[in-house]
């Protein structure tokens, strides 16, 4: 190999960390073209997971892989949201912490192609309610120093309550969750839903914030804005005249 040739490949192993997935026009992009792509995976140098996805050999793939190819290096603005980010975060105690397999994602972009080509996880983007980088964090990942952006749990809950719905989540899981938000900030809480414009998301919230009745829902805005339509959640339900939704019987107050 000319050491040309051995710099270029040097200057690719520092940028492509071990375990993180990227696409071949990312590689490409950085200026290695498809022959030296090619000759890389047919010297084991580089390996080809399936149609256009590379990554390092000898990886261990995992969704924090994924999710960094996504994030850092080919920048598409989606973040880790929702129950995948409750659940790093230690809010879905009873799912298996690192044993993901569908990964929620929020933001206004789609899912990349080349993610769909990779057949261990499944990755699906939601892009309501979006709150721009209101809420947003860092959170260390599994590899070298590298995080990953995610929702803050504040932001997460409301995005876990947005797919409400009968093809959706039920509301008893989003009970059994929110059961667990007893330390959240009021004061991000009122940010996030002073620029949240889904009225399902607030009446929900509200009505789940003073079913539990934790202590940081005293601080709450109580000039919240939800709208004057009904919004009925289940069938044969209960009507709460407060929030105006119609909840399980169970969840009758």
């Amino acid at each position: 190999m000319s050491l040309e040739k051995e710099t270029k490949l040097k200057l690719l192993y520092q940028l492509l960390p071990e375990g993180v997935v990227i696409p071949s026009s990312w590689l490409i992009s950085n200026g290695y073209s498809s022959q030296l792509i090619y000759k890389y995976v047919q010297s084991g140098w580089l390996e080809k997971i399936n149609r256009g996805v590379y990554v390092r050999p000898a990886s261990n793939i995992t969704w924090q892989g994924i999710t960094i190819g996504i994030q850092l290096l080919c920048e598409l603005p989606l973040y880790v949201g929702g129950i995948t980010a409750l659940n790093i975060q230690g809010y879905a105690h009873y799912l298996p912490i690192g044993e993901e397999k569908s990964i929620t994602m929020n933001g206004k972009h789609n899912i990349p192609s080349w993610v769909k080509q990779i057949n261990d996880y499944s990755f699906k983007a939601h892009k309501k309610p979006f709150f721009g980088e209101l809420g947003l964090k860092k959170h260390p990942s599994s590899i070298r120093n590298l995080e990953l952006t995610i929702s803050s749990p504040e932001r997460a809950i409301l995005e876990l309550l947005y797919l409400i719905s009968d093809k959706g989540i039920s509301f008893q899981f989003a009970a059994e969750i929110f059961e667990g938000m007893s330390t959240l900030s009021p004061r991000l809480l009122n940010e996030l839903l002073l620029n949240c414009d889904s009225m399902k998301v607030k009446k929900i919230f509200l009505f789940f914030a003073n079913y539990y009745n934790f202590s940081w829902f005293k601080y709450i805005d109580k000039n919240i804005t939800l709208g004057s339509g009904k919004l009925q959640i289940v069938k044969e339900g209960v009507y709460n005249k407060k929030y105006m939704l119609t909840v399980p019987k169970e969840f009758d107050v």
